[in-house]
């Protein structure tokens, strides 16, 4: 009866040890976009290279909306690039501007996303001043720059034999949003004016690949 009755009183304890017992949950695997960024090309003449997480250098993207009142159409143009908190060169292009009825969305469906990026991919873009992205119903690309002693660059429309064309890699969602991943290669002059003498002057940027994302 002793020995039945330690049996029992064993068997009970390691239930319940076995009860106490937490199991670990494995999430299940995430669907990440692979997001990476890279810059070459030659500026005034000098090989420029930025790559993704060398000297702090990371890719970006945001997008700029124009909210207009129906039957006025809203745009939204889109900016992407490489920056680095350790260094002052970077690197951003302007593409725009794509438009949609903001009365029923605060944003373009994800359709007319993929679908403005498909539609302009593998076709040369005008370059076109940000204030004409903003006003007028066109695409074009503006590129800014700025060089390792911080003085900003930026390309204008009225200068000849400039080239952009754009290549979607892919198109892809996760939890933190929709991406286009594409490449871009372009060749422009840009420009700096003074800002205390207003005197101009220019380099060129040729053979420029930039490797982006723009986000939804």
């Amino acid at each position: 009866m002793k020995l039945t009755r330690f049996a029992f009183f064993a068997t009970l304890l390691l239930l319940i040890s076995s009860a106490c017992i937490e199991h670990e949950v494995i999430p299940p695997p995430s669907n990440k976009v692979d997001l990476n960024a890279s810059f070459v090309g030659y500026i005034n003449g000098t090989q420029v290279e930025l790559t993704q997480n060398v000297n702090n250098y990371l890719g970006f993207a945001v997008d700029t909306q124009i909210i207009n009142t129906a039957p006025i159409m809203s745009k939204v143009i889109y900016t992407s690039g490489m920056t680095s908190m350790a260094n002052p060169q970077s690197i951003l292009l302007t593409f725009g501007s794509l438009e949609w009825d903001a009365t029923g969305s605060n944003l373009p469906t994800l359709p007319m996303f993929n679908d403005f990026h498909m539609t302009n991919s593998g076709n040369p873009v005008p370059f076109k001043d940000l204030a004409t992205l903003t006003t007028n119903s066109i695409n074009g690309v503006q590129v800014s720059y700025v060089d390792n002693t911080g003085k900003p660059w930026i390309s204008r429309e009225t200068d000849p034999g400039q080239t952009a064309t754009f290549t979607i890699l892919k198109q892809a969602s996760d939890g933190s949003g929709d991406y286009s991943l594409y490449e871009a290669t372009f060749s422009c002059k840009v420009w700096y004016v003074d800002p205390q003498t207003l005197a101009e002057e220019s380099i060129q940027i040729t053979n420029a690949k930039l490797r982006g994302w723009f986000k939804r």
